[in-house]
């Protein structure tokens, strides 16, 4: 069975440029037998941090955080492929991973 890594990525900018580097990421993963999938935060579309994963009572987290939870705690590691914005990561990836601590 093949190692299990999730590669991150945070930008929700309409002219970004890193998500190439996060699925050259993902591709280069693959080339080695690696199960890689990419997280894009502006695909995930989680809302702005009201309440952790680990808040909801069980079953009633939403369906999306429910589904990275789970791919979460399936991977073997992980990659965070981020730019700097104003001397940290990027909202996007830092309210992602917020979510799940």
């Amino acid at each position: 069975m093949s190692e299990r890594v999730l590669v991150f990525y945070g930008s929700y900018r309409s002219d970004r440029v890193g998500i190439r580097l996060a699925g050259s990421c993902v591709r280069a993963l693959q080339a080695r037998g690696v199960d890689a999938e990419l997280i894009d935060a502006k695909a995930v579309n989680l809302p702005m941090l009201d309440r952790m994963y680990k808040e909801y009572p069980p079953g009633e987290a939403p369906a999306a955080m429910e589904a990275l939870a789970g791919r979460i705690r399936g991977a073997d590691g992980f990659v965070f492929v981020t730019g700097e914005y104003n001397w940290g990561m990027q909202p996007g990836l830092k309210n992602l991973t917020d979510h799940f601590l």
